[in-house]
């Protein structure tokens, strides 16, 4: 049972996770300005769920602080606190808090101190926020009131509009010559499931809710309620029809079924005047009585029933169809995938090994067809929207400004684009460290930005797109950009290059990726140990992608993530040099030519170029890049130029012997048991059990200067 417990709880602490991502997005939407009801509803559930989890489980510290973080967004969700700048940072700093317990709850980080925090909600709850509650539009036309009275002088104004709502003398308002004009009105019919009930759900506060927001019960169903001997504690017998004005806004409605069951009766109808139904005082007071009676008993009977977690839920229930989400365990996931490519493997084993009429006979080409959805859709299995890695940037980037006083305005693009999730996973820490070095090194003070005429908030820009098979993620900066001067001394005096070193700008920039390397006068939280950028390219060539920077003093500076877009499988052209077997990134593939002779000409000792409708593109032989020496005296005109394009060097011919097939092929790991091989970026088992290697174009065609820093692979 243990296990049992063990599982469930872990899941507890995922929702956790997607809850703490939820609230936070909220919050830094509502710091932005977006102070809507569904914003402050969403911050809401998200720390309400929190709290029922939590005291499911016993985890009393992380109970108490959420519980009191609820009360405080429950006071902002009804108008009774506004959601200033001011209460928003404290929520901010509770949803910090909050974190901790949920670490500390799973044993990874000590128990926060929560005193201050709960300090700062005590005092916004214990602050006088009380305001006029709004009067209706019409007045309630009373002939005696016709004549304007003279004013109090000790300022009383009468509210005898009251006194229409007081059904406790029903004789003396059905003596009222006029009757009021009658307005809109809400009529909601609320009826909990048998599910509801049996979760502990409490009908009773939802009415009180609604009843905060200038609702009355007009009327109780409970022709389905059976005699006591009878009574099915579990079972929903009643159902509840309450009027609420015309000027009530139907989302404070709405939020009053937030955490109800979906599958409840909840009926939500705007009724206009012509339609409302007049009928008489007593009638309707009569029963509101018999309500009132009604909801007493429900409350004491739902009293000492227990509070489990609230189901989030659409306002209202939808019919069928409703989109349904599992969780899966992500090595299941990589299982299936493995399993996908060992699939690809058999499929092109049988295309060697069938003649075409064969594959046609055994309907080869379909299996192939099946197999690649298959893939597809395994891997949008694993697809995220890296979205996940970017929603933990704002509250890092709310601490770093609170640490240096600086002023930083984050915008995001890219957000939606999806990326394997292992590559999500590994990149968190750089762009921690990229973030980080921004606001530290990057962004100048704000006296500074306004001597060089800049404005006093600084900029950074986190973006995301996909080209071809790589994603491009980039953090920019609108700061004072790298002193090259200060990073060559630096590395002169740490021993990274010797002093007379000729270094081009693009491999200085490098230099700040040594293991070690920090401009930083002193160390601190933030900065000043050289590990951060060595980590961030560390990380990013281990998922097979690379490093970019560019700066420009005075403007800022740009780090771009190179990374693929997937970790498995690819579609690759298998070409032969000297004799072997590799496999082309059929991504990166513009096209093929067989050049004629004095196409290809030298230019410098060990450089050729390719002509080709009027332009020269640069020219790679990849046996000479390999030392592979087997017929080095084969005529380039016998040979074939595959036009590839490359980020970093553009367009560029790679001389190969011939293509043999192009095949989709499954990424395995060079890493893990051998030393990384500058231009090669995994192996494949080919369809006749041979092992081809990968090549990585980007390696392969990078300038010069470049190569030292260049990534080494695709696979992970």
């Amino acid at each position: 049972m243990s296990d049992d417990m063990d599982d469930i709880q872990a899941i507890f602490f995922e929702e956790c996770a997607e809850g703490l991502t939820a609230a936070e997005q909220g919050l830094s939407a509502m710091q932005a300005g977006d102070v809507s009801a569904g914003t402050i509803a969403a911050v809401f559930r998200a720390v309400h769920s929190i709290k029922g989890g939590a005291g499911a489980f016993g985890h009393v510290a992380l109970t108490a602080f959420a519980h009191k973080f609820e009360n405080l967004l429950d006071e902002v969700r009804a108008g009774r606190i506004d959601p200033t700048p001011a209460t928003v940072g404290v929520m901010l700093s509770a949803l910090d808090i909050l974190s901790d317990h949920v670490g500390a709850s799973q044993g990874t980080v000590p128990l926060p101190d929560d005193s201050a925090s709960l300090a700062a909600i005590q005092a916004i709850l214990d602050a006088d926020h009380s305001v006029p509650a709004p009067a209706p539009e019409a007045p309630v036309a009373q002939p005696e009131a016709a004549v304007e009275a003279e004013p109090d002088p000790f300022g009383f104004e009468p509210v005898a509009v009251a006194l229409d709502f007081d059904f406790d003398t029903p004789e003396e308002a059905a003596a009222e010559p006029e009757e009021p004009a009658a307005e809109a009105v809400w009529r909601v019919e609320f009826g909990p499931s048998r599910d509801a009930m049996a979760a502990g759900a409490e009908p009773v506060l939802v009415i009180r809710e609604l009843e905060d927001n200038g609702g009355r019960v007009v009327a109780v169903d409970c022709d389905t309620l059976p005699p006591l001997r009878d009574l099915d504690p579990e079972q929903a017998y009643l159902r509840w029809t309450i009027e609420l004005p015309g000027w009530t806004a139907e989302a404070r409605i709405n939020d009053a079924f937030d955490f109800v069951a979906p599958d409840s009766h909840i009926a939500i109808t705007r009724v206009e005047p012509s339609a409302v139904a007049a009928e008489p005082v007593e009638a309707r007071t009569e029963r509101l009585d018999d309500a009132r009676a009604l909801i007493e008993q429900v409350a004491a009977a739902t009293t000492a029933a227990p509070t489990l977690t609230a189901v989030p839920s659409a306002p209202a229930p939808t019919s069928d169809g409703g989109s349904q989400t599992i969780r899966v365990d992500l090595v299941k996931l990589d299982m299936l995938l493995n399993l996908v490519g060992e699939l690809v493997i058999r499929n092109s084993i049988l295309s060697d090994r069938l003649s075409a009429k064969d594959q046609e006979r055994v309907e080869l080409p379909e299996l192939a067809r099946l197999t690649r959805e298959i893939q597809d859709n395994v891997m949008s299995l694993r697809a995220q929207p890296i979205k996940q890695a970017f929603s933990r940037v704002p509250r890092m980037l709310r601490d770093l400004m609170a640490e240096t006083g600086k002023q930083v305005n984050l915008q995001t693009h890219g957000e939606m684009t999806e990326v394997d999730k292992g590559v999500i996973e590994k990149i968190g820490d750089p762009l921690t460290h990229l973030i980080r070095n921004a606001v530290d090194h990057g962004l100048e003070s704000t006296e500074e930005r306004l001597r060089a005429g800049k404005s006093p908030q600084g900029t950074i820009v986190l973006s995301a797109e996909q080209k071809g098979a790589r994603i491009i993620v980039t953090v920019s900066d609108d700061g004072k950009g790298i002193d090259r001067a200060r990073v060559r001394a630096k590395a002169i005096e740490k021993g990274i290059i010797p002093a007379d070193a000729v270094l081009s700008d693009e491999e200085i920039d490098q230099l700040i990726c040594a293991p070690g390397f920090s401009t930083a006068a002193t160390i601190s939280n933030i900065s000043g140990r050289g590990v951060g950028m060595d980590v961030v390219r560390s990380n990013v060539e281990a998922l097979g992608g690379r490093v970019e920077i560019a700066s420009v003093p005075g403007k800022g500076t740009s780090f771009t993530l190179v990374l693929p877009l997937t970790l498995a499988i690819l579609d690759g052209m298998v070409v032969r040099l000297a004799g072997q077997r590799f496999v082309l990134p059929l991504a990166t593939v513009i096209e093929a030519i067989r050049p004629e002779p004095g196409q290809v000409s030298a230019t410098t000792p060990g450089s050729e170029v390719i002509e080709i409708r009027g332009d020269y593109l640069p020219v790679r032989r990849l046996t000479q890049v390999f030392g592979l020496h087997a017929n080095e005296d084969r005529p380039v005109h016998e040979s074939l130029v595959i036009i590839v394009e490359s980020e970093s060097a553009g367009r560029v011919g790679l001389l190969v012997d011939t293509i043999d097939d192009r095949r989709e092929v499954v990424i395995k790991s060079l890493e893990q048991n051998l030393h990384p091989i500058r231009g090669l970026g995994g192996a494949t088992i080919l369809g006749d059990g041979s092992i081809a290697l990968i090549l990585d174009v980007e390696a392969l065609v990078a300038p010069a200067g470049q190569t030292r820093n260049l990534l080494r692979g695709l696979a992970a």
